[in-house]
């Protein structure tokens, strides 16, 4: 059996999964008390419809957005992986994201640089989200990138073929 490749997570699906199941609660708490018209005086039929379900709409098309970004470029790597061509890149550095936090810890990214001997063009290609620093573990310094055939710029950086097994006991 082989292993499945881990794609990532990047913010956007993130920020999706949690918008788009509140929106459409706050969407669906909406329709429900305007149909149901509770607590409301005659007078103002449709307030909960429009703040609630106003509200859990914005919430819902913007989450739904976010993850269907997301999930689209996964898709793209997917396909990198599985239809493109096979490299090999420079290990450039190993960097921690600023930008996101999740529990507390930022993040680390691979930074992988490729010349493309054709055109003398340099491409940058960035690993999922790694939530311990690998600097230390990594066994070579170079990784095998796939990039897809229709678009160069989309590329997967295989970085648990530099790794080992990793197992995080906390």
């Amino acid at each position: 059996m082989t292993e499945r490749k881990k794609y990532g997570w990047t913010v956007r699906g993130l920020l999706g999964m949690i918008f788009s199941p509140l929106g459409f609660f706050f969407l669906t708490m909406g329709v429900l008390f305007w149909y149901f018209k509770v607590g409301q005086k005659p007078k103002e039929p449709w307030i909960f419809l429009y703040v609630f379900g106003g509200m859990g709409a914005a919430f819902f098309l913007a989450g739904l957005g976010l993850l269907i970004s997301d999930l689209y470029r996964r898709a793209l790597l997917r396909r990198a992986y599985e239809g493109g061509y096979s490299v090999m890149a420079k290990i450039a550095d190993v960097s921690t994201q600023k930008n996101v936090n999740m529990n507390g810890q930022s993040p680390y990214m691979v930074e992988c640089h490729y010349t493309d001997p054709a055109t003398g063009t340099v491409h940058v290609y960035y690993s999922r989200y790694l939530y311990i620093d690998v600097s230390d573990l990594l066994q070579s310094d170079q990784v095998p990138v796939y990039i897809d055939r229709m678009n160069e710029k989309i590329g997967f950086v295989d970085i648990d073929a530099v790794l080992p097994k990793i197992q995080v006991h906390r």
